[in-house]
């Protein structure tokens, strides 16, 4: 391994923070917001770093709601993303997109008019989507059901940027109009929400405030500078176009969060899939990082001392697991992991560098340090380590795993989100 193992970031050099709670402050980023996307200024500090020309290619093979290929693309360089899900691949797709504010106000009235007169919707009666007789929770009353249904099936009919803008902002007010609403790793019912008596009103009101703001950054005219491509798929088996100057991403974290479980309701809103089978096909088609599917059994392998140990400590504790399956995910996972930087590895331009920002986990007490893990499978994927430098510690912790974290160590936080860096080349 070369390079340095761990920094920890104190803001002394620069490093930005990883959340994206300051995304609701940049134009096209806020038009949906992703949780589990990273700020764009670390986008910004990794390009900064990595001193590439103007129109340099800047990719991301897990580009969730596009962060990384909008802001290269705002900054004058072509980004390129990759996205399994479908929705995700939708909104990245969306947040790049741009048309004359006569045509936004066009097909935005169009939309509403059609919200206005409402539809029925497929999904009534469907799974947990709407009341039936004997149900105790819905997603969706069925006022906003119809009233997304009558609005997408106009936007649907037409084409061009203008009415993808407006389909986005239809995705988000009926999410917004939700009886649920996404908390951590799943979904969860609003206190009190069946005297909340969520409306067309509600999901009309929320369609122009999101109209509203998409409008007001049309306006603002954040133009950008650079080009752009989303691809939907799978990065490990998805061979890039062609060599990248610089890599910004953050897989799936090894936490055992179902992205297509928290995204499930947008997947069906936008007709994206339309059955349980083809949910479940994108389920098969993610990274490993979860135990809710069962998933094709991982070979041996030998990532390092760090893997090694962090498994044998998590067999040894097999019967306190909350899942027996789990150290099959970790196996599973790392064996992704080796996948994707292979893959990174062979389309890397001789000066590119990989800024991967991960996060520690810990199942029975057991931390498992995917970032130092991460980083020895790297190096024998032909990559030098920079450094694995520390964003943050993550304080939350279920009160199981912070009872046997403390009595294992000490009474700090322990979890953790790093930035691992890594150049195809090494630095003199």
């Amino acid at each position: 391994m070369h390079g340095n193992l761990i920094q920890h970031d104190s803001g002394g050099n620069g490093t930005p923070s990883v959340s994206a709670l300051d995304s609701a402050d940049y134009p096209r980023h806020r038009w949906y917001f992703f949780k589990e996307a990273f700020s764009p200024e670390i986008v910004n500090h990794a390009i900064k770093d990595a001193k590439i020309r103007k129109g340099a290619l800047v990719v991301d093979p897990f580009c969730g709601s596009g962060t990384v290929p909008l802001q290269a693309a705002l900054n004058g360089y072509r980004g390129h993303g990759i996205e399994v899900n479908p929705f995700l691949a939708f909104v990245a797709r969306t947040k790049l997109a741009t048309c004359s504010i006569q045509a936004f106000d066009t097909a935005l009235g169009k939309v509403k008019a059609g919200a206005k007169r409402g539809a029925k919707s497929p999904l009534e009666g469907f799974s947990t989507f709407s009341w039936k007789c004997g149900a105790k929770r819905w997603l969706f009353n069925r006022p906003v059901l119809r009233a997304f249904e009558g609005g997408w099936r106009v936007a649907s009919r037409e084409n061009g940027p203008a009415f993808s803008l407006v389909k986005l902002c239809l995705l988000e007010a009926a999410m917004s109009a939700c009886n649920a609403a996404k908390d951590g790793k799943c979904l969860r019912y609003k206190h009190d929400w069946k005297n909340l008596h969520l409306s067309q009103s509600d999901f009309s009101e929320a369609l122009d405030v999101r109209a509203a703001l998409v409008r007001a950054d049309l306006k603002a005219e954040a133009r950008l500078n650079g080009h752009f491509r989303i691809q939907q798929g799978d990065v490990r088996t998805k061979e890039l176009p062609e060599r990248f100057n610089l890599c910004i991403t953050s897989p799936p974290y090894l936490n055992s969060f179902d992205y297509t479980d928290v995204y499930r309701p947008e997947l069906f809103l936008g007709n994206f899939v339309t059955s349980m089978p083809q949910l479940m096909r994108l389920r098969l088609r993610t990274l490993r990082s979860h135990v809710q599917v069962s998933w094709p059994a991982a070979s041996e392998h030998q990532y390092g001392t760090h893997y090694a140990e962090s498994l044998r400590l998590i067999l040894a504790r097999k019967k306190r697991l909350w899942d027996r399956r789990i150290p099959d995910m970790i196996k599973a996972y790392f064996e992704d992991m080796e996948l994707v930087l292979k893959a990174l590895r062979r389309k890397a331009a001789p000066t590119a560098s990989a800024w991967i920002v991960v996060s520690t986990s810990a199942y029975a007490g057991v931390e498992i340090p995917v970032d130092l893990i991460i980083a020895d499978i790297a190096s024998a994927c032909g990559w030098y380590l920079r450094e694995v430098n520390v964003l943050r510690y993550l304080g939350r912790l279920a009160g199981q795993q912070w009872n046997e974290l403390s009595r294992a160590k000490d009474s700090k936080p322990h979890l953790r989100e790093s930035v691992i860096i890594l150049d195809a080349t090494a630095r003199r």
